[in-house]
């Protein structure tokens, strides 16, 4: 049966297996992002109120997770600002209480956070991603479009004490849009302005589905490795658009490598291979190899890359 407020699971680039939770209408946002796959926001507001009713989103959340579903995350998400219902609280308690097995995730744009009372109901999600993708004031209304009484300056202080101060696991999202937020210049004060963020992660995002204009590009792989070259030195770093990387989360052992292993690395470690041009070379399934290029890319280990071929993988260009 089809949900209305609930969707999913879906196997997620960012998040692995997650499932959707809607809690506004399309498309309800305090921004109107160029890029936003969601498309144009309609109601451009910074209100706070039960845009669709919660009882009834809980409601097919216990239907959902009534069958125990395996999932990596429940993620607040979908046709617009999570945040901006006032009752997001009420299920985040919900599920902790009900269902405390699953981890929930907040994507949000994070121009709510500077909220007192906001905080406080979102204090129990394990991870919260808020997007950062101006540098100043000049790239943030370029990009984020936002609603009028929004501004640039604001954010980031109301940004980076939630950050220093939130017990949550953060993640931060970058998009890159070329040719607006990716100059020398813009990469410097974005490195000024995450510093002293202390997040996690920041993952590196850029077009992959049509947004909302339509000039935008994607960020080629060398331009996107002008930020991870940036950034890494301070915080790890995650590549999630068309150019995938992951900073090394470990150091490795090369003896503890499998053979298999071992021989990927050696292929892609010489030029960039497809998983049917490791089949012809390992002589194996493309089914046996892609959980080792998985495990391998996790780790930092590979980079990956869509072109007009195919998926290419590949060793790690940038090495601090």
């Amino acid at each position: 049966m089809i949900k209305q407020y609930v969707f999913g699971p879906v196997a997620s680039r960012r998040l692995g297996i997650s499932l959707g939770v809607d809690l506004v209408r399309p498309k309800t946002c305090s921004l109107n992002c160029i890029y936003c796959e969601a498309k144009e926001t309609t109601e451009l507001t910074l209100e706070r109120r039960e845009y669709v009713p919660i009882d009834a989103v809980i409601a097919e959340l216990d239907e959902v997770l009534r069958s125990k579903p395996e999932l990596d995350f429940i993620t607040f998400s979908g046709s617009g600002e999570p945040t901006l219902n006032s009752g997001i609280g009420k299920v985040v308690t919900y599920l902790k209480k009900e269902h405390p097995e699953y981890k929930i995730c907040l994507l949000t744009n994070g121009f709510a956070l500077g909220d007192p009372k906001l905080r406080k109901e979102i204090e129990p999600v394990d991870r919260i991603i808020p997007s950062l993708d101006a540098s100043n004031a000049e790239e943030f209304e370029m990009i984020n479009r936002p609603h009028p009484d929004l501004k640039f300056d604001g954010f980031i202080r109301d940004l980076t004490d939630f950050c220093r101060n939130a017990s949550n696991e953060i993640h931060l999202e970058l998009f890159i849009v070329p040719g607006v937020n990716d100059s020398d210049e813009s990469i410097a004060r974005f490195v000024e302005l995450i510093r002293p963020m202390k997040v996690s992660l920041v993952q590196l995002n850029t077009l992959d589905r049509p947004g909302v204009v339509d000039w935008i590009k994607p960020s080629t792989a060398e331009n996107t490795r002008r930020f991870i070259a940036a950034l890494e030195p301070f915080v790890p770093v995650e590549a999630v658009g068309p150019f995938r990387y992951r900073t090394k989360s470990i150091v490795h052992d090369p003896s503890l490598f499998t053979g298999a292993e071992k021989r990927i690395l050696d292929l892609v470690s010489r030029r960039p291979a497809t998983v049917a041009d490791l089949e012809v070379a390992l002589n194996r399934a493309g089914s046996e190899i892609t959980p080792i290029l998985e495990r391998l890319f996790q780790s930092g280990l590979l980079e990956i890359e869509k072109q007009q071929r195919g998926t290419f993988y590949s060793a790690p260009h940038y090495k601090k």
